[in-house]
């Protein structure tokens, strides 16, 4: 393309691009007011549904409890979750306290759901993060020290 060409198709294009910009002549400006975004709807609980059918809800469950300020942030999810229809026997919890008794760097709670695991961990800052992983060969979804769920 030429510059002389150029410098005609320009103007040409600017003018058909405004022409779409402006109204007719029975147009009438409206001040209706942009749709605001919806929130997302509420998740559901799927009793027969695997982990990643449920991991929208346990999430939902989570995030507001295992972010809020509290002395016993896994007792708090454990309890949440219950509430929230998972089975406190397919729930496992780290100590919300190390052997010298200070708060432990992050709480991790895991549900067991078929043969995967929906993981969930709130750290000391309160950062709630959460992931879908294997089910050990155990039957647990946790390796090491974990609380016994007596309450």
């Amino acid at each position: 393309m030429t510059a002389r060409t150029l410098v005609l198709a320009v103007p040409a294009v600017i003018s058909l691009a405004l022409a779409g910009c402006t109204l007719g002549p029975n147009a009438t400006p409206s001040a209706t007011p942009m749709p605001t975004v919806s929130s997302a709807p509420v998740p559901v609980f799927l009793p027969d549904g695997d982990a990643q059918d449920n991991k929208a809800y346990f999430d939902w469950v989570l995030s507001d409890v295992a972010t809020s300020d509290q002395k016993q942030p896994g007792r708090t999810m454990v309890d949440a979750l219950v509430s929230a229809g998972f089975r406190k026997n397919s729930i496992q919890v780290t100590p919300d306290v190390t052997k010298t008794d200070l708060s432990a760097d992050s709480v991790i709670v895991a549900v067991r759901v078929a043969r995967s695991c929906l993981i969930g961990q709130r750290t000391n800052n309160r950062e709630y993060f959460s992931s879908i992983e294997s089910a050990l060969k155990t039957g647990g979804c946790l390796i090491g020290t974990t609380r016994i769920i007596d309450w």
